[in-house]
């Protein structure tokens, strides 16, 4: 587990900071992180706790806010959704990453509408989070696809220098 901390040291501090940067609203790499972990270790228990353990960590300075706990269960269930995946193509990654964000927009807006926060209907309120949920969606897929890549081109990287030099 150390071994994975020390090579995803920056990985990690980049995901930390991304929390306190100004990134439009809900534009955030955290679920696809959860769906991106399988491929960085093989670690159950890191794929599972450590997007969350970043908003256990950040939340504190950003503020807290009601439906805490149902983003904190939404973030789990793309972590499980990576934990239990047999497949680490690219394909299964953004699935896994759609599938989180359409979670997300169920369980989250329900829990905004049952809060009673806004005084809508539950289906104004699901209308009304599209912009906000559209754009989650859309920083997952480009996170997920920036991550895959990036990984892919420093493996391939890392393959070629390595036959060069045991030639």
């Amino acid at each position: 587990m150390l071994e994975f901390f020390k090579s995803s040291a920056l990985f990690i501090l980049c995901l930390i900071l991304s929390r306190f940067i100004g990134l439009p609203s809900n534009f955030t790499p955290i679920i696809a992180v959860a769906s991106f972990l399988p491929f960085l270790t093989s670690n159950k228990y890191i794929q599972l706790f450590l997007p969350v353990g970043v908003l256990i960590i950040t939340d504190p300075f950003l503020g807290f806010y009601s439906s805490m706990p149902v983003v904190y269960f939404c973030i789990f269930i793309a972590s499980l959704f990576s934990v239990l995946s047999k497949s680490l193509s690219y394909k299964n990654l953004i699935f896994r990453g759609v599938a989180s964000v359409f979670i997300w927009h169920i369980l989250v807006n329900f829990s905004v509408w049952l809060s009673g926060g806004l005084g809508f209907s539950l289906l104004n309120t699901y209308i009304m989070a599209i912009p906000f949920d559209f754009q989650l969606l859309l920083s997952t897929l480009i996170f997920s696809t920036l991550f895959y890549f990036s990984r892919e081109f420093f493996i391939n990287f890392y393959n070629r220098f390595n036959l060069k030099s045991n030639s």
